[in-house]
């Protein structure tokens, strides 16, 4: 009896802790503004994470969509390009919802290796492009 309030107390943390929300993740390496990005991309009720690099006059993002939106996910993905193509016009931006790209952002936010950003940027706008 003793340990089982322990044990519901933790089982109910990680139960909350499994349903935060918050899983947006940017870095800015340019000389834009990255708020206006933030905002629309948070503001899209449809959007469950994202990881956005801005890196000179590139723009990648990686999004994923909620559980219900999966299937419209190329939809959401094509129209926030135009949001984002509208608020940055001198940038070439990229934007997918595909899983394997938002992975790749993510990975190299985390590296932080600012050498090498042009050229994987460069790496996962040609992957989007090629077909499987």
């Amino acid at each position: 009896m003793v340990i089982r309030k322990p044990i519901l107390i933790l089982l109910l943390a990680v139960l909350l802790a499994g349903c935060s929300r918050d899983d947006f993740r940017f870095q800015n390496d340019s000389d834009e503004a990255a708020a206006q990005t933030e905002s629309i991309i948070r503001k899209d009720k449809r959007i469950k994470s994202a990881a956005v690099v801005l890196y000179e006059e590139k723009l990648l993002a990686g999004i994923r969509v909620e559980t219900f939106s999966r299937y419209k996910k190329k939809k959401i993905a094509s129209e926030l390009k135009k949001k984002l193509e509208e608020q940055y016009p001198d940038m070439e931006v990229t934007v997918s919802a595909d899983s394997k790209i938002l992975y790749e952002t993510n990975k190299l936010i985390d590296e932080g290796n600012k050498d090498k950003l042009g050229k994987e940027i460069d790496r996962l706008t040609s992957l989007l492009k090629e077909e499987t």
